[in-house]
């Protein structure tokens, strides 16, 4: 069956039957730590940044690929306080 939307008429909105469409709040702008291509550790696991992009609220989220033993899951999405930087 198709989604079809109803179209606002004046017995619609007079009975109540037609809603305007819920609009989604103005999103906050993230500050990304890590750069796509930038290494990072996810516990004791070294991983490498493959993607990343921001909630509606602005918490970085980060698509990682573990360069190590990855336990069966070598792609995983984490928040970026669950990460910390590799140097050198």
């Amino acid at each position: 069956m198709m989604n079809v939307s109803i179209p606002a008429t004046p017995a619609n909105v007079a009975s109540g039957a037609w809603q305007p469409p819920a609009t989604l709040p103005r999103q906050v702008p993230a500050r990304f730590r890590y750069a796509i291509g930038d290494r990072a550790m996810f516990g004791e696991m070294s991983a490498i940044i493959v993607d990343r992009t921001a909630t509606l609220m602005g918490r970085e989220l980060y698509e990682i690929e573990i360069l190590s033993a990855s336990h069966g899951r070598a792609r995983r999405a984490v928040f970026g306080p669950a990460l910390k930087p590799i140097f050198g």
